[in-house]
């Protein structure tokens, strides 16, 4: 007899301890990423459009890859190379000139056997059996090119000519090593692209217009590009805020055009103004001082701004609530009044739509049809 599993097992508990872990954005546009197909997707991930929440399962596979890391260290040290990780106690990292690119390298070796005399970036994965055979019958540039184009940038950043690409088969446990050298124009390309994103105030146009395209269908961002739902707030999705020298963030409605901490662009405040195209509920079609308007597909319109529909309130409300009278009338009764949380209404299965059912109308009561006896008889004799 097979018993179902319970729930609340060993396993159960170790996933949710690893997703009660706080996850947050990056701050920089990471070397990591820009080797992907798409810009928008770039541009979206750069200005914390949403923050991609993954289950416990996937949080401990992450978790596995750091954990090599470690013991790839210690192989290479024994072989007899001089390895270098950190740097004033932190991992060694880079940017470019904006200070919003870069990124961490796992570390910095020499005495590799491919090159004893050269210092090379050192680059950690691991893979499935599948990914790890595809690495090694085409290479990490035709096969994993964010992988290859993370290595370039490092390459370029830190001003070095050679990387050690050390690939492990999680399955079962074999290595792949290849030597990848310094390509000038590819890194060009690659710093020129980051460039335009982090300068770009409008995101990019979508990879495609298929929410079913691969590149689309399982991308953090599917659900903003093709289902209409609107950004997450924050300072970098505010229309008052632009990127700054050395990696810094301004906002331009404060008084001092202050430098945003990281903890202040993630809350932001109550000027937040979306940047219109995040709001795909409706179309920008007018603005004003602290206000952008927008006309939804039946002709309605609304405004976001402090003063109107907050951009917290367009973040959580669907387009049923944005366009019902009711949440007008109700502002304009209080002012100041705020959309804090919206449930769902359940349907129930199988429920009717009563509101499209036809009744025969009341007739009005006739005495002289009542029945004598009738126990439902309220006819009062007095």
């Amino acid at each position: 007899m097979n018993l179902p599993e319970r729930q609340n097992t060993t396993t159960a508990e170790i996933y949710k301890w690893y997703a009660a872990k706080p996850q947050s954005h990056r701050e920089h546009l990471g070397a990591s990423l820009i080797g992907a197909e798409c810009d928008r997707y770039l541009w979206q991930s750069f200005r914390w459009v949403a923050l991609p929440q993954f289950e416990g399962r996937i949080l401990r596979l992450f978790n596995t890859g750091v954990r090599e890391e470690a013991r790839v260290f210690e192989e290479l040290r024994g072989i007899g190379v001089e390895l270098h990780t950190h740097q004033d106690g932190k991992q060694i990292s880079c940017r470019d000139t904006t200070g919003h690119f870069g990124g961490s390298v796992d570390a910095i070796a020499k005495g590799l056997p491919e090159a004893p005399k050269t210092w090379a970036v050192v680059e950690i994965k691991t893979h499935n059996a599948k990914s790890w055979a595809d690495v090694k019958a085409k290479g990490v540039a035709d096969s994993k090119p964010r992988h290859y184009a993370q290595m370039q940038v490092y390459m370029r950043l830190l001003k070095l000519d050679r990387a050690l690409y050390f690939s492990v088969n999680k399955d079962t446990d074999h290595v792949y090593t290849e030597w990848v050298h310094h390509d000038e124009s590819a890194s060009s390309v690659l710093l020129g692209r980051a460039e335009s994103i982090i300068s770009a105030a409008q995101p990019p146009a979508k990879l495609s217009e298929d929410p079913a395209y691969f590149g689309c269908k399982f991308c953090d961002f599917n659900a903003h590009c093709h289902q209409k739902k609107v950004a997450t707030v924050s300072c970098r999705t505010c229309s008052h805020s632009t990127p700054g020298a050395d990696g810094t963030w301004n906002c331009n409605v404060s008084i001092d055009s202050r430098k945003l901490t990281k903890g202040q662009q993630e809350r932001a405040c109550e000027k937040h103004l979306f940047i219109p195209p995040l709001v795909p509920t409706g179309a920008a079609v007018d603005a004003g001082e602290g206000w952008v308007e927008y006309e939804m597909p039946g002709g309605k319109t609304f405004r976001n701004g402090e003063a109107y529909l907050t951009s917290r309130e367009l973040e959580i409300a669907p387009q049923e609530v944005i366009e019902s009278p009711q949440i007008a009338e109700i502002k304009a009764a209080f002012p100041g009044a705020r959309i804090e949380k919206v449930t769902p209404v359940r349907k129930r299965r199988n429920a009717k739509d009563l509101s499209a059912m036809a009744y025969a109308p009341l007739e009005p009561y006739d005495p002289a049809k009542r029945i004598p006896g009738d126990p439902m008889d309220d006819d009062i004799p007095f």
